[in-house]
């Protein structure tokens, strides 16, 4: 009797458990997806333009974690333009040595006069070794530079044998030219004060933004977010789509919640029907 028992409550609860199962392949099916009137579908390297900007994605990827399911993990990609017009602002200090179309100037601020000038400053070694007259170094005596004529060894004070030096003016609304990484641009200078001059210009500037699921993003002015459907694709979405993309999200944790529960009854009957099948085969009393 005790087998007969043990052996129907086995097949209760393995059609329970069986059932379960069954019905969670059923409702994968049914899983809410998200589905939205994406503004660009991208890969790596590909793009998109808004208002006459083009933005490039890349580097897209699994970040904090591990690729799979439940790894902790979450999509991120960079979104790469360049602002044309970029705003750029830079200092040339009183007192300070500053180049200027390839040469070296020492900068001298006037507060009163509204100017800044720059003051041509010399490569001494590189002169010398350029004048044949005179010998590659300086001596010096009492503390003072000389240099030494190689014909008689005559000396004469540095200051006196190197050429009278350039100038140039600079005042506020002047345009001085910068050099950086980017290039040569124009630039206007805005102010001058007793610590020196101040510098503003635009040029173009590579911007990059890293996108993540459901982060916004503004571009060109306009409100945007990331949706990642897999490992390999991010979409760009007008905001306008996002009230309907919280929506499906709601949906799919509502979705796992009761997915997890059909697990959970799976699992917890397939065990129960085990611990049946060993229940029955336990020996009797006397």
């Amino acid at each position: 009797m005790q087998r007969r028992a043990a052996a129907a409550y086995f097949v209760f609860f393995l059609v329970v458990s069986v059932a379960a199962y069954a019905y969670i392949g059923v409702a994968e099916s049914q899983r809410p997806e998200v589905n939205l009137d994406e503004t660009a579908e991208l890969t790596n390297e590909s793009t998109f333009t808004v208002d006459g900007t083009t933005y490039t994605a890349s580097n897209i990827h699994m970040a904090g974690g591990g690729g799979g399911h439940g790894g902790g993990g979450s999509m991120v990609a960079d979104l790469t333009w360049t602002n044309e017009s970029a705003r750029f602002s830079s200092s040339l200090e009183h007192n300070t040595t500053t180049t200027y179309q390839n040469d070296s100037y020492l900068v001298l601020a006037d507060n009163e006069t509204g100017t800044v000038t720059l003051r041509e400053q010399f490569n001494v070694s590189r002169l010398l070794r350029e004048d044949p007259a005179v010998r590659n170094s300086l001596a010096t005596q009492n503390g003072t530079d000389f240099v030494v004529y190689s014909e008689n060894n005559t000396l004469v004070p540095v200051e006196e044998w190197l050429p009278e030096p350039r100038t140039r003016e600079f005042s506020t609304g002047d345009t001085y030219e910068v050099t950086t990484d980017s290039g040569t641009f124009d630039a206007t200078v805005t102010s001058v004060s007793a610590s020196g001059a101040t510098l503003e210009w635009t040029a173009p500037e590579q911007r990059t933004r890293e996108l993540s699921e459901g982060g916004n993003v503004t571009l060109s002015g306009q409100q945007f977010f990331a949706h990642f459907p897999d490992h390999s694709t991010v979409q760009v979405v007008s905001s306008d789509e996002y009230p309907q993309y919280q929506t499906t999200l709601a949906e799919q944790d509502y979705f796992h919640e009761r997915t997890n529960g059909l697990w959970g009854v799976s699992i917890l009957s397939g065990i129960a029907a085990v611990l049946m099948i060993g229940m029955a085969y336990l020996p009797n009393r006397g």
